[in-house]
C-alpha cells in the first residue's frame, strides 16, 4: 500500500497545485508540506493532515494510505474553496497600539473566528466609532493583518505618535505624504505631520444586522452585567452610546 508522501504527490499532480498553493490553501506551512511530499515524515500530527485530506475530499486514513482512496473517487476532485479556521485575539484599540509587543493572552477578553488565512499577528478589531459608517457601521469586526504592507487606497489601523489608541481609516499616499480618510463625511481627511506605525492592513470585515431584532437569550440577560461575556459587554456599550446620539 502506498505511504503519504507517494498518495500526496499523485494528488497534488491530479490538481496541479503547487506546495506553496496548498499551504495557503489549506494554512498548513509550506515546509511542513513540503516533508510530507517529499518522504522526510510519515507521522505528521493530525492537525496537520486534516485540512490537507478535507482540501483533496478524502479522509485520513486515505491520505495516509491506511486505506485505499475511494473506487468511485473522480481523478482530480478537490475543495476549492476549502478554507481552514483560525482564532484571532479581539483586542481594544488601546490593546492594539502595542499589539503584539506587550500585548499578552491573560489581556485578551475574547477571539473571533476568521476563515482567512492569516499570520500569527494578525488580530480583531470591533468600531467602536462612526469615522467609517456608513461602509463599516458601529459594532463591524475587522480582521487586520500586520504582515501586509500597506499600499495606497488601503484600509489601515494606524497609531500616530501622541495617541495612546490606534486609528482605523483609509491611506492616501502622494509622493511622501500620506493622509486618512473617513468614511463618513461629518468628518475630515487629514494629512499625517506626525511620526506613524502602520499595525495592519484590513483584510476582512463582518457586520451585523438586526441585533435588536434576534431571539433574546434570557439567560444572558438575566445576568448582572459583570457576569456578562465579553462580546455582550461591549454590546451594551454600543447601545447605550447610539441611546445617546
Amino acid at each position: 500500500m502506498q505511504n503519504l508522501s507517494a498518495i500526496l504527490r499523485i494528488l497534488m499532480n491530479e490538481v496541479k497545485i503547487t506546495v506553496t498553493e496548498l499551504a495557503r490553501q489549506t494554512g498548513i506551512g509550506q515546509p511542513v508540506i513540503h516533508r510530507m511530499a517529499s518522504g522526510e515524515t510519515d507521522n505528521p500530527k493530525v492537525g496537520s493532515l486534516s485540512p490537507i485530506a478535507k482540501f483533496f475530499n478524502v479522509n485520513i486514513s486515505q491520505l495516509v494510505g491506511d486505506e485505499p482512496l475511494p473506487a468511485n473517487r473522480v481523478i482530480g476532485s478537490h475543495n476549492p474553496y476549502y478554507r481552514t479556521w483560525y482564532q484571532l485575539p479581539l483586542l481594544s484599540w488601546e490593546q492594539a497600539a502595542t499589539h503584539p509587543e506587550r500585548a499578552t493572552p491573560s489581556e485578551v477578553a475574547c477571539h473571533v473566528s476568521t476563515e482567512a488565512t492569516v499570520s500569527p499577528k494578525a488580530f480583531a478589531l470591533r468600531m467602536e466609532d462612526t469615522t467609517m459608517a456608513p461602509r463599516y457601521p458601529l459594532g463591524t469586526l475587522i480582521v487586520v493583518e500586520p504582515a501586509l504592507t500597506a499600499q495606497d487606497k488601503d484600509f489601515v489601523a494606524i497609531l500616530v505618535e501622541g495617541d495612546n489608541k490606534i486609528q482605523f481609516k483609509q491611506i492616501l499616499m502622494d509622493g511622501n505624504d500620506i493622509y486618512l480618510k473617513p468614511y463618513n463625511n461629518d468628518f475630515e481627511t487629514k494629512r499625517v505631520t506626525q511620526p506613524y506605525q502602520i499595525k495592519g492592513v484590513m483584510i476582512q470585515s463582518l457586520t451585523e444586522y438586526h441585533q435588536d431584532r434576534r431571539p433574546v437569550n434570557t439567560e444572558e440577560e438575566n445576568l448582572l452585567p459583570e457576569q456578562r461575556s465579553p462580546v455582550k459587554k461591549k454590546r451594551d456599550q454600543f447601545a447605550m452610546h447610539d441611546d445617546e446620539v
